[in-house]
């Protein structure tokens, strides 16, 4: 998280609790991969924290790195592809499915790309401001590139779903990058990571209106669905 480092870690440990109750409701194994979403976002969240030990405590430049690569692995590899799969598998409708395809290997794509300017350039972070600053040096034509191709699996894959809740989910993850991105413009990296987190609990309310509908001979993950 974006504040500190006790923020970092009980965030991360409020997460792990959600996302393991949230995959406790799973019924079936396409749905696993969502219901994880947020013990993932757990996972970077306790990266994050050790980010903030590692640059408050002045530990030795391998230390710092290894934190903040280990963080960024999160940001810029393992999301781009993880949202698109994880809707991909929960989606019913053949033609949303074609587009989540789509969207599959449009993250596959930025994190092979991400993957290989995260080890060809150099990457750093500094405390400023109680928040903090990641910067990865490469090209302006990569940024250009990278931004484009990032908008699409994490973002608008989302928005794809013929699940009117994880649509609504999408509203507030876009809605939350907006935000950052104006008021946070200098720590989007860090900050939007804290909102997407947040907004990620409402997987489990999602997977709970699941379990209820599964009572009632309703299904939540079906083309037009509330």
């Amino acid at each position: 998280m974006c504040f500190s480092t006790t923020a970092s870690f009980a965030s991360g440990a409020l997460l792990t609790t959600i996302g393991i109750i949230s995959i406790n409701k799973t019924r079936d194994i396409s749905q696993f991969m969502f219901a994880s979403i947020p013990l993932v976002f757990a996972a970077q969240q306790f990266s994050e924290g050790f980010v903030w030990i590692a640059l408050s405590h002045n530990s030795s430049y391998g230390l710092q790195q290894a934190a903040i690569n280990f963080f960024l692995v999160f940001a810029l590899i393992i999301w781009p592809e993880w949202i698109p799969f994880a809707m991909l598998f929960i989606e019913g409708n053949h033609r949303r499915r074609i587009i989540l395809g789509i969207f599959v290997g449009m993250g596959i794509l930025f994190s092979n790309l991400s993957l290989y300017y995260l080890f060809a350039y150099h990457s750093s972070a500094h405390i400023l401001r109680f928040h903090i600053y990641y910067e990865l040096d490469i090209p302006n034509g990569g940024r250009i590139l990278l931004g484009f191709l990032y908008l699409f699996p994490t973002i608008l894959s989302l928005f794809v779903s013929s699940v009117k809740k994880v649509r609504i989910m999408g509203c507030l993850v876009l809605l939350s990058y907006l935000v950052t991105k104006l008021f946070f413009k200098d720590y989007v990296v860090s900050v939007w990571c804290f909102f997407a987190a947040t907004i990620s609990v409402m997987i489990y309310y999602i997977l709970a209106r699941k379990t209820s509908s599964l009572q009632t001979g309703q299904s939540v993950f079906s083309t037009g669905s509330t």
